[in-house]
């Protein structure tokens, strides 16, 4: 008899999430084996059922290395498919697909179930006409959020959720990426085509597109003429100038080119002149402090004598007002893990935030915790960690951002054709954005 995780999964009846934190590989596959072995019985639409398999690195160390590997060799010899493009409908029952949440920074696997009986095509039509169209950009996404948003709301939101130039870059790809995808969506109706309904939605709302990349270029650039990079950037420009000046120099010669390659030359100057030793005098200031770094300071004081308290209760009894007291302490790690994730940037790089994450734990504790005859380690001050169609078609849009990984495109903002249904023309970034709560 089916048991377990496996029967929680059998016996779903909407959309449902399943952490495989602590499962090894037997464990994953019996789960896997049982759950998906024999088709779900009839249901009324269709459902996904998601899986975490990973997380980034402070969370990481909860599941197997080799968990999504597992998983889906598991699915595959249940004759299930992988599909990228497979979305919440009858026609994908036996499809599979995998995700990283960037803006929890988790990794999933997405599994649309085998459903027994012959109506799927009734129930897929009864599907269809009972449940909306998922929109193109899932609505809490920074996409989406960046499409609809007003200028002046954009401005904003440029300053908190992307402060370095790195992150503003990848927030130009972003905005690029919703250009092509308002192209795409012209092009169909100037074939002659209806808008589908997530299309004509997005269509209605999206605005300012050329406005907010002007902006975003003109900040970005800022950056660089005031010197506010990191080590990191400055070799990321460098590389880009010089493929600049490798492009204007084998193009044919005229006064445009020339101005063009001057420009360039003189910015591989500026450059050279922006050491590493100059870069580095600015670590104080740039990377700027996390988003949530005047939250976190008072916590993260209230939290350093219930650690000293801990410490006490392992050599001997406490009072009752100290128990009473040492129960806050889980409660305050919570409140400290949710403020450090809610400061990750929309297109933040992993090492930068956790570079950014340390920094700010180092600065606290060189203030702080010595005053208080101890030191609150990084594990301590905080808890675990991020928990992390047709040819007339519009295909579900990925946007530019984040890298992805395990077997993801690469990311940049470097198209890739659309295969199969529902192909992602763009590599990253347009999952839910976990820190729409702090806006």
């Amino acid at each position: 008899m089916v048991s377990g995780m496996a029967a929680s999964i059998r016996s779903s009846l909407e959309s449902s999430t399943f952490d495989l934190s602590g499962h090894d590989a037997t464990s994953i596959q019996s789960i896997t084996h049982d759950a998906f072995s024999t088709p779900f019985p009839p249901l009324d639409q269709m459902i996904r059922i998601t899986f975490v398999v990973g997380a980034g690195k402070l969370s990481r160390q909860k599941y197997d290395a080799k968990a999504m590997q597992i998983l889906t060799a598991a699915l595959r010899e249940l004759d299930y498919v992988e599909d990228r493009g497979a979305g919440c409908s009858f026609d994908c029952a036996g499809c599979f697909k995998t995700q990283h949440d960037t803006g929890k920074n988790l990794f999933t696997v997405v599994v649309f179930p085998k459903v027994s009986g012959s109506g799927n095509a009734s129930n897929n039509a009864s599907g269809d006409a009972n449940e909306e169209e998922e929109p193109l950009l899932p609505t809490n996404s920074p996409g989406y959020k960046i499409a609809v948003c007003s200028i002046s709301t954009f401005q904003s939101l440029l300053s908190s959720q992307c402060p370095t130039y790195a992150q503003k870059r990848k927030c130009m790809e972003c905005i690029e990426g919703l250009v092509e995808l308002l192209q795409s969506i012209e092009n169909k109706l100037m074939g002659g085509h209806p808008l589908d309904s997530a299309e004509q939605s997005l269509y209605d709302e999206i605005g300012e597109l050329k406005e907010k990349l002007a902006y975003t270029q003109k900040e970005a650039a800022k950056h660089v003429d005031e010197g506010l990079l990191t080590v990191q950037e400055k070799e990321m420009l460098v590389e880009m100038n010089q493929r600049r000046i490798a492009t204007l120099m084998k193009e044919k010669s005229s006064a445009a080119v020339a101005e063009k390659l001057k420009k360039a030359l003189a910015r591989k100057e500026y450059l050279q002149r922006l050491t590493d030793e100059k870069l580095s005098s600015l670590s104080s200031t740039y990377p700027p402090p996390l988003r949530h770094e005047g939250k976190l300071t008072p916590l993260r004081k209230k939290l350093l004598p219930l650690l000293a308290l801990e410490g006490k209760a392992k050599g001997g009894f406490l009072t009752l007002a100290e128990t009473r007291a040492l129960t806050e302490k889980e409660e305050i790690e919570s409140e400290i893990e949710h403020l450090e994730e809610a400061s990750y940037g929309w297109f933040e790089e992993e090492d930068a935030f956790e570079e950014r994450l340390q920094k700010s734990r180092d600065k606290f504790n060189a203030k702080y915790a010595k005053k208080s005859g101890g030191k609150a380690s990084a594990k301590k001050t905080s808890a675990a960690g991020r928990s992390g169609g047709g040819g007339n078609s519009v295909n579900k849009w990925v946007l530019p951002g984040q890298k992805q990984k395990g077997g993801w495109e690469t990311a940049g903002g470097k198209k890739s054709s659309a295969k199969g249904k529902g192909g992602s023309v763009f590599s990253a970034m347009m999952l839910d954005d976990s820190s729409s709560d702090e806006d």
